[in-house]
């Protein structure tokens, strides 16, 4: 939530900060109120694609849209579950409500009165905000609370991460030779770089072979670096077994590489972080559920003017 600083940057396209959004269940959600979860969507879109995400789209939706839609999910769910708060005993502890405190007069000292006034924020509404996120955490951990990790489930999910991002958890070794993609219309390239690939194949050594193609090329075995690569050059060095030799057609050109090693590295970091991910999707899994449930007879209006009025950050 500090990142709702980022709503300075905005004020071009909230005018009125007293109108609504939408209105979910009966509740009208406020623009402050949106705009706090929606700046936190900002975050999350960001640290999975840069900043250059905006100019992307989904499935012909573009990125702004999805983020808002999943910012009034995201809205839809909290007042779901603190639907429920009563009935499952739920409440917020003395410590709860001092962290709450702390985090309001933390979000507080981050705007001019000016800024606060623009999008009908104040602490009462900020606390209530944090309140409900607060609320709802607790509400998740109930629900979710006997969910036990299947063992063998969640092995199959590791490994087949692994095996997909083998680059994570082995180091190559590799020898490379690559050749521009060719022209419109011609195949040079292409037939130059197929000749040197069957040769190698065929027992050639590799450097000879690479020194014909391009006598300035540094040939010799080097520690593959995954993040120059494409995903689809990756997978296909990953497919490639110690000794041998792929060919790969990208988008760039043609590449040869020679697997001359494969040695596991301990990623026991990585391997913990994996299960955590599994654990913590399965129980989202259980929790969307339930709180689908919950809100299934909720309904869910948008206030067009103003839904459409916010067009970027």
């Amino acid at each position: 939530l500090v990142s709702i600083i980022a709503l300075i940057s905005l004020s071009g396209c909230l005018g009125n900060g007293g109108d609504y959004v939408a209105e979910i269940g009966g509740t009208k959600i406020s623009r402050g109120e949106f705009m706090v979860y929606l700046i936190e969507q900002k975050k999350n879109f960001e640290e999975q694609g840069g900043s250059d995400i905006w100019g992307a789209d989904f499935d012909g939706v573009s990125a702004i849209e999805v983020a808002k839609q999943n910012a009034l999910d995201s809205i839809t769910m909290v007042k779901s579950a603190v639907k429920q708060t009563d009935s499952l005993g739920i409440k917020l502890d003395e410590k709860d409500i001092s962290d709450v405190d702390n985090q309001t007069k933390n979000l507080m000292s981050e705007f001019s009165s000016e800024e606060l006034n623009e999008l009908s924020l104040d602490y009462d509404k900020i606390h209530s905000i944090l309140e409900e996120s607060a609320l709802q955490g607790k509400v998740y951990n109930y629900v979710t609370s006997n969910y036990v990790v299947n063992s063998d489930e969640m092995s199959k999910y590791i490994e087949e991460y692994k095996k997909k991002n083998a680059g994570e958890f082995n180091t190559y070794t590799v020898q490379e030779l690559f050749v521009q993609g060719d022209a419109e219309g011609s195949t040079q390239n292409y037939t130059k770089a197929q000749e040197a690939y069957n040769k190698i194949k065929n027992g050639a050594d590799f450097s000879t072979v690479a020194k014909e193609v391009s006598p300035d090329l540094a040939t010799s075995s080097k520690t593959l670096d995954i993040n120059l690569y494409g995903e689809d050059v990756l997978q296909a060095i990953y497919k490639t077994a110690k000794g041998n030799v792929t060919f790969i057609s990208a988008t760039d050109g043609y590449y040869i590489f020679k697997v001359n090693d494969i040695a596991p590295t301990d990623n026991a970091d990585k391997i913990k972080e994996l299960e955590n991910q599994y654990t913590e999707s399965k129980k989202q899994q259980i929790y969307q559920a339930q709180i689908k449930q919950w809100s299934g007879n909720t309904s869910v209006k948008k206030n067009e003017d103003v839904w459409n009025s916010i067009t970027s950050f």
